[in-house]
C-alpha cells in the first residue's frame, strides 16, 4: 500500500541539481507563501488562484487533506522550487479521475523539473488506482504543453476563450490526459 505519509524522493535534474520530492505539510506555509510571492506577474496572472494572497495559502496549509488535493513540492537545500498538486473525487462518477496542476520557479525551467514532477504525480496517481489525469493549460504556456506532452499526456480539445487572465483577457485552454490504467470493461445485458 502506498503511503503519502512517508512519501518522499531524491531526484537529479539535467543540470545535476539534486532536489527533494515530498507532499507540503502546515509547516511548509511560509515557504510556499515565499515561493508563490516570487511569481512575477506575467506568470500569475495565468494562475488559477491568487497566489499573491497570504491568505489563499495559510487556507492551503491549515486544510490539507491529501485524499482530496495532494500537493507535492520540491526542494532545492530546503527553498521550494515547485508545487504540483494532484485533486481528485472519492465518490461520485468522477472517483477515477485526478487533475494536475504544476508551477515551477522561472530559474528552474528548461532543465527537467515540471516533467518530472508531472511523472512522479502520474505515479502517485497510478498507485492511487486513478484511472486518467487530466490538465488544463493556456494555450500559450508552451513549455507546460511540451512538459505534460513528455510525459503521456495527450491534447484532447482546445476550448477557445474557456477562462480570463487577471487582467480580463480570454483565454484558450488545452484540455490533456494520460490514461493511468485501462477503464473497467463490464459488460451490461439490456433487456428491451
Amino acid at each position: 500500500m502506498f503511503d503519502l505519509n512517508t512519501y518522499q524522493k531524491e531526484a537529479k535534474l539535467k543540470d545535476g541539481t539534486k532536489v527533494l520530492l515530498r507532499p507540503m505539510v502546515s509547516e511548509d506555509q511560509d515557504d510556499l507563501y515565499a515561493f508563490f510571492k516570487a511569481v512575477p506577474k506575467e506568470d500569475a496572472r495565468y494562475l488559477r488562484d491568487d497566489v499573491a494572497s497570504r491568505l489563499i495559502v495559510e487556507e492551503w496549509a491549515k486544510n490539507l487533506e491529501y485524499a482530496k488535493t495532494l500537493p507535492i513540492i520540491a526542494l532545492k537545500n530546503g527553498t521550494i522550487i515547485a508545487d504540483a498538486t494532484l485533486n481528485r473525487r472519492r465518490f461520485g462518477w468522477k472517483w477515477h479521475l485526478g487533475t494536475v496542476r504544476l508551477f515551477v520557479h522561472r530559474d528552474y525551467r528548461k532543465v527537467g523539473l515540471g516533467q518530472l514532477m508531472i511523472v512522479e504525480i502520474v505515479g502517485i496517481a497510478h498507485k492511487l488506482e486513478l484511472e486518467k489525469l487530466i490538465a488544463e493549460v493556456p494555450d500559450i504556456n508552451i513549455s507546460a504543453i511540451d512538459a505534460f506532452t513528455k510525459a503521456g499526456f495527450y491534447r484532447a480539445a482546445t476550448i477557445s476563450n474557456l477562462v480570463k487572465d487577471r487582467e480580463n483577457r480570454p483565454l484558450d485552454v488545452v484540455v490533456m490526459i494520460k490514461d493511468i490504467r485501462p477503464a473497467r470493461d463490464e459488460t451490461y445485458e439490456y433487456d428491451f
